[in-house]
């Protein structure tokens, strides 16, 4: 048995630590103008209305095809076990013409020699045909269909956008909700240590006879519920990141959030957000293009209707026979062939009414697809006075959370001082610091509330 060198054994060891080791993931910065990018260029969601954009395209170059001319091909061949027997008279078969009755007698057989009019057919049988058809007049049938076709094109791109304002909605929320996680995480741990640095003290003041148990335990309820926050800030920030790692494609360990909250006052009017929504949004446009394909869909009725025959041209090649090609010498004697050149027309007579009640369905589609735009320009004007509403009041809030911060910051101030002068405790000082970290929590939560109420006035508007 051979013995293994030695020297070898560090680099064996070192490769085993190599593959054992975990692979460490460098977080990236992504911005939230990256993150959209992103997931427009890879959520499954985009991907897959953008293959419904593509297949409407293909339905319209189909629309358009049928303007054309059809070419058609039929064939067939078979095996007759009982072909139909010729025509044919044998020699005599129609009697004789008796010259000389003496013996021997002189006669003459009618017919001398046998005719075939038809032979007999043959077991095998072949036959091909090419039919050509270009449609000549419709009635405008074919142009509403490729205008129906095109309209379905259209739609599925006004969905598209729908879509793509759908998914950075959902974005925004889940990118901002993990920038308030993780800085909601920074000043909850700021606090959970000056709780602790105020049980310490309540401790000692207990041993000391100064205080009662109660108020230790007043403040371990209160550690106890900072650190329930801790909790449910860490796994909302895990949680964000999964669902930025869904429509981003991204590892969720690989990010870090760098776009901050924006915090300028709101400077569009609101009478400019309500023109911008009323011809941004994706709703007025696909019931416009609804009303659209109302109207395409009354001309294609209307063509349909009763007396009113579609015209085409027909051409039609037909070859038959019944031996294989050059396999005789006299094969074409088999052979049959023909073109036939036609105008032909087709359509209904009587309906029992069918088509007429059709076209007053078209008709009523029509009125209903106006109520429709009319209905949704006074909602998207409401919507948008409702939004800005609400981002006047969150601009107010975060405005008066301001303040209380500034207010808390200098109170703080105050605090240190005292403490420094020991004319405040430990406990004194450490209550005013915790009171501006519930104050920033507070204003962070506001900053929050301004940015989703801005991004929803500015999603409505189309601005984003």
């Amino acid at each position: 048995m051979r013995r293994v060198m030695p020297g070898i054994i560090p680099y064996l060891l070192l490769f085993v630590v190599l593959l054992s080791a975990e692979m460490v993931v460098e977080a990236e910065d992504l911005s939230f103008v990256r993150a959209v990018q992103l997931a427009e260029e890879r959520s499954e969601i985009l991907l897959l209305q953008k293959n419904a954009v593509k297949r409407a395209g293909l339905a319209v170059a189909e629309a358009r095809s049928r303007l054309g001319p059809e070419l058609t091909f039929e064939a067939a061949g078979g095996y007759m076990a009982f072909p139909p027997e010729g025509v044919s008279v044998r020699v005599g078969e129609l009697g004789m013409i008796i010259l000389d009755p003496e013996p021997p007698p002189l006669s003459y057989p009618i017919p001398d020699e046998d005719l075939i009019f038809i032979e007999d057919a043959r077991n095998t049988f072949f036959e091909l045909s090419l039919q050509l058809r270009q449609p000549l007049y419709t009635w405008g049938k074919l142009q509403s269909s490729v205008q129906l076709a095109g309209l379905g094109l259209e739609m599925s791109r006004v969905e598209l956008a729908e879509r793509k304002r759908q998914v950075r909605q959902d974005l925004h929320a889940a990118y901002y909700s993990g920038v308030m996680a993780r800085d909601s995480l920074v000043l909850l741990r700021q606090i959970l240590d000056i709780l602790g640095e105020i049980e310490e003290d309540r401790k000692r003041a207990y041993e000391l006879g100064s205080v009662n148990r109660l108020s230790v335990l007043e403040i371990q309820s209160q550690i106890s519920e900072a650190r329930r926050w801790i909790v449910q800030a860490e796994q909302a920030y895990a949680s964000s990141l999964q669902a930025i790692a869904l429509y981003t494609d991204l590892e969720p360990e690989s990010v870090q959030l760098s776009t901050e909250f924006r915090r300028d006052p709101p400077r569009r009017s609101e009478v400019e957000l309500k023109e911008s929504a009323l011809k941004s949004s994706p709703s007025l446009k696909k019931a416009r293009l609804d009303q659209e394909r109302a109207r395409a869909n009354l001309k294609l009725i209307r063509g349909g209707a009763n007396l009113r025959p579609d015209l085409s041209l027909n051409l039609s090649f037909e070859v038959s026979g019944q031996t294989i090609p050059w396999t005789e010498t006299d094969w074409q004697d088999n052979w049959d062939l023909n073109l036939i050149a036609g105008v032909g027309t087709g359509g209904s007579l009587f309906d029992s009414g069918r088509s007429r009640h059709q076209l007053r369905q078209a008709e009523e589609a029509m009125t209903a697809s106006q109520l429709t735009i009319d209905l949704l320009r006074k909602q998207i004007r409401l919507q948008t006075r409702r939004a800005f509403e609400t981002l006047q009041l969150r601009w107010a809030e975060l405005e008066e959370a301001r303040a209380a911060v500034a207010m808390a910051a200098e109170e703080g101030k105050n605090a240190s001082r005292a403490f420094e002068q020991q004319l405040f405790t430990r406990e004194q000082w450490g209550m005013a610091r915790f009171g501006l970290l519930q104050k920033r929590l507070a204003l962070l939560q506001r900053e929050h509330s301004f940015e989703l109420a801005l991004y929803e006035l500015e999603s409505l508007a189309g601005f984003p």
